[in-house]
């Protein structure tokens, strides 16, 4: 029996080893990436780990729309031995855009994927009089609005996710900060961040028209 603990201690303790190593090498090559978009919404990020499962980037002077942003590239737990439920519970690698953006935005909205981890966590401080359309096929995000002129808004910005490529968990615009958050599937590296980048900025100028 204390040799099967020890055994069990060594692969906990070597899936931990391996599991972060794989994180900070995925955390720094999406960074590498991300160097060559960030300059479209703003200047002089500062980084931190949080933990092995996530990297945040702030930048306090904004451009464009965004007079401050914090970028968060949120991984899966690939150090914990519980990996595999996490990832059949919807958890996956993401990359989070929080916004302030320099005007209120007049609408409010949340487009949730119910089968992510971003649209479960969401879900809650949804406001309850809020109307829902739900999602019209398997994969698709529920709208939660406060009116009909923010449902039409949060077509036009779901419209510009897709035409950018985006798999999105969730899409918010908030009279509150952050005015503006998305979060969606890590992009495809073969592609400039710019446009990446570029539809994101798009996506906050939207949201304030």
């Amino acid at each position: 029996m204390t040799g099967l603990i020890g055994v069990a201690a060594v692969a906990i303790v070597a899936w931990f080893a391996a599991g972060t190593v794989w994180n900070v090498r995925k955390g720094r090559e999406l960074m590498r990436w991300m160097q060559g978009g960030l300059p479209v919404i703003g200047e002089r990020a500062t980084v931190r780990w949080l933990g092995s499962t996530a990297v945040e980037l702030v930048i306090d002077q904004g451009k464009a729309e965004f007079a401050r942003v914090t970028v968060v590239v949120f991984l899966e737990p690939r150090d914990l031995p519980w990996w595999p439920l996490s990832r059949l519970r919807g958890r996956r690698d993401i990359l989070i855009v929080r916004g302030t953006l320099r005007r209120t935005p007049s609408l409010e909205l949340e487009a949730l994927d119910p089968a992510s981890w971003s649209g479960r966590d969401a879900l809650p401080r949804v406001p309850r009089e809020w109307s829902v359309r739900q999602a019209a096929a398997p994969g698709d995000t529920v709208v939660h609005h406060e009116s009909a002129a923010a449902l039409a808004q949060a077509d036009a910005l779901l419209a510009i996710a897709q035409h950018a490529g985006m798999k999105v968990g969730r899409m918010s615009v908030r009279r509150g900060e952050p005015n503006f958050q998305i979060h969606v599937r890590l992009p495809d590296h073969s592609q400039p961040a710019r446009g990446f980048f570029e539809a994101v900025r798009a996506l906050a100028e939207r949201a304030l028209a």
